[in-house]
């Protein structure tokens, strides 16, 4: 007497082989590169320059909102100006460390 065993469904038989899997972290890398990504708007002269007039006009202890672009997506985050470093072009913001190259929009909140 032969035993018939129930067909696998092809998830099933996928399952069976993941621990085999020869690219380790290459399902994470594919989520991740899948995530959404927003474009950059790039900034006319106009805008760099009422940017650049907004941050000379800043002072330490004042509340600002920065809008940012890190790479992925646009940020927003909201507090007291921690520092601004011209050497390095960079503000602090919260804690929070913003190279002046990522900002778009900023503004007093006082």
């Amino acid at each position: 007497m032969q035993h018939k065993r129930p067909k696998m469904t092809l998830l099933q038989r996928a399952k069976q082989f993941m621990p085999f899997a020869a690219l380790k972290g290459f399902q994470e890398l594919l989520e991740e590169t899948a995530r959404y990504t927003e474009n950059r708007k790039e900034l006319s002269e106009e805008q760099l320059e009422e940017l650049d007039r907004q941050l000379y006009s800043m002072v330490k202890g004042q509340r600002v909102r920065v809008i940012y672009y890190t790479g992925r997506r646009y940020h927003q985050v909201e507090g007291i100006l921690d520092s601004i470093n011209p050497v390095h072009r960079t503000i602090k913001v919260q804690g929070q460390q913003i190279s002046l190259s990522q900002i778009t929009k900023l503004s007093s909140l006082d």
